[in-house]
């Protein structure tokens, strides 16, 4: 068995995610049903303006900047468990000397995480035929939004896996993941770029470069942001390995 398909049955065999993806679901799709209940509300009022918002504007957008942030609970219980408790099953190192490179044994394990991406888009899929049937979604910022989430979701990964890497149990690793992924979040936090404007630090923030996808833009430095910062994480997480192998 390699290291892709034994991750994928320890990862789907444990009841924790489960429960993760049963509450993910659940939350995500009960504060959808709010926003939808007060976006109808107001069409009488909607109905007054020259230009009113669109349910993409209005629905989709908050709902997948929501989805982004639920996603760093999940990302951080799922890759948490990548490296730091083979270590604790003292089984990291026979993976090492049966594999040619770090690289390799980081890129199975990275296979792995990213099969939560069919959850993701199946929620996504789910949430365009609902909201499709109260209104005309914009097909271009749907598209550009799903593009960013994925991007966003596989960066999470990978920095995710350079924690797991250099934590020396499971539990120091989801709780060092989500305080850092918040940190970052927060950097791009609306209310930093307006009381301090848009400097370095807020463009180091994944929420900021999210934020142009679900506009419709499909930004090029964007792009560079995620997959840079994707590839950085590998090679620190690969460099970190490089002593363990030896």
């Amino acid at each position: 068995m390699n290291i892709i398909q034994k991750d994928i049955k320890a990862l789907w065999r444990a009841p924790m995610l489960w429960l993760a993806l049963a509450l993910m679901t659940f939350i995500s799709y009960w504060l959808l049903w709010q926003m939808i209940d007060k976006y109808a509300s107001l069409q009488a009022n909607f109905a007054m303006l020259s230009n009113p918002p669109t349910v993409t504007n209005s629905l989709w957008v908050p709902y997948v900047l929501l989805l982004a942030k639920l996603m760093m609970l999940l990302v951080a219980y799922s890759s948490s468990f990548s490296f730091a408790q083979e270590r604790g099953q003292h089984t990291l190192w026979y993976l090492l000397i049966n594999r040619n490179s770090c690289v390799a044994v980081i890129a199975q394990k990275f296979i792995a995480q990213m099969v939560i991406l069919l959850f993701v888009a199946l929620l996504l899929v789910i949430t365009v035929v609902l909201l499709s049937q109260g209104g005309e979604l914009n097909a271009l910022l749907v598209t550009t939004s799903m593009i960013g989430l994925f991007l966003y979701i596989i960066w999470l990964i990978a920095m995710g896996m350079m924690i797991s890497v250099i934590s020396q149990s499971s539990a120091t690793a989801f709780l060092a993941s989500v305080m850092i992924f918040t940190m970052f979040w927060m950097l791009g936090g609306e209310s930093v770029a307006q009381e301090y404007g848009v400097n370095w630090l807020h463009l180091l923030s994944p929420a900021h470069h999210l934020r142009w996808f679900t506009q419709g833009e499909l930004s090029l430095s964007s792009v560079i942001y995620f997959v840079i910062g994707t590839c950085l994480f590998f090679y620190l997480a690969a460099d970190q390995l490089r002593p363990r192998k030896s």
